[in-house]
C-alpha cells in the first residue's frame, strides 16, 4: 500500500518514470475494477475495460499536476471517472435513437436491485450532483462504491472508517439519492 501512495507523490511531483510505473503496478486491479463495473452496468454500451482504464490514466495524467496524493484519493478518482465513462456512453447510445436508450443498471447493496434504464440513469447522475451540494463525502462514497466498484470493506480500509460507519453511511446515501431522484 505504501509504494503505490508513494508513487502517487512522485507521480504528483512530475516523476513520468513514477507515474508508468503507477500505470503498471495498478492496472490489473484497474482492468478488475473496471469489468466488475462493466457487468454490473449490463455492458450495454461499446466499451471495453481497457478503454475506461486507459481514458482514467490519461485524464490522470492531463490534470496538470492534480494526481491524487494518496490510495483514498486516487480510487475517488477512479470512481468519478468510470462515472463519467459511463454516463458519457449512455448518453451516446440515447443521442443515436436506435432503440438504444433501454440501459439496465443496478446499485449493489445487497437490497433488491431495481433496474435503471438510460433516463434513469442520467437522473441519478443529476441526483449525484445535488447529494455532491449537500453532502459531497456521501457522493464520493457513491462513486467508490458503486462507480469504482468497491466494496464495503475495501472503502473501509482505504477510508480509515469502521466498516459499520461505511455500510451506514451506503443506506444514509442511498435514502438520500432515492428523495433526491423523486424530487428531481
Amino acid at each position: 500500500m505504501g509504494d503505490v501512495t508513494e508513487l502517487l507523490r512522485a507521480a504528483n511531483g512530475g516523476d513520468r518514470t513514477a507515474a508508468d510505473r503507477l500505470f503498471s503496478v495498478l492496472y490489473q486491479e484497474l482492468k478488475s475494477l473496471a469489468r466488475s463495473s462493466l457487468r454490473r452496468n449490463g455492458g450495454a454500451w461499446e466499451l471495453s475495460t481497457t478503454m475506461i482504464v486507459h481514458e482514467s490514466f490519461l485524464k490522470l495524467m492531463q490534470g496538470g499536476g492534480s494526481t491524487p496524493a494518496d490510495r483514498l484519493a486516487f480510487y475517488s478518482y477512479i470512481g468519478k471517472v468510470m462515472r463519467s465513462v459511463v454516463l458519457d456512453a449512455v448518453r451516446e447510445s440515447r443521442a443515436r435513437k436506435r432503440g438504444g436508450d433501454q440501459v439496465f443498471l443496478a446499485l449493489t447493496t445487497g437490497v433488491e436491485e431495481l433496474p435503471l434504464d438510460g433516463a434513469q440513469l442520467l437522473a441519478l447522475d443529476d441526483a449525484l450532483d445535488a447529494l455532491a451540494r449537500l453532502a459531497p463525502e456521501l457522493k464520493d462514497l457513491v462513486e467508490l462504491r458503486y462507480f469504482a466498484g468497491l466494496t464495503v470493506a475495501e472503502v473501509s480500509e482505504l477510508s480509515g472508517k469502521s466498516v459499520r460507519s461505511v455500510e451506514r453511511d451506503w443506506e444514509k446515501t442511498r435514502l438520500l439519492l432515492r428523495q433526491l431522484i423523486e424530487e428531481g
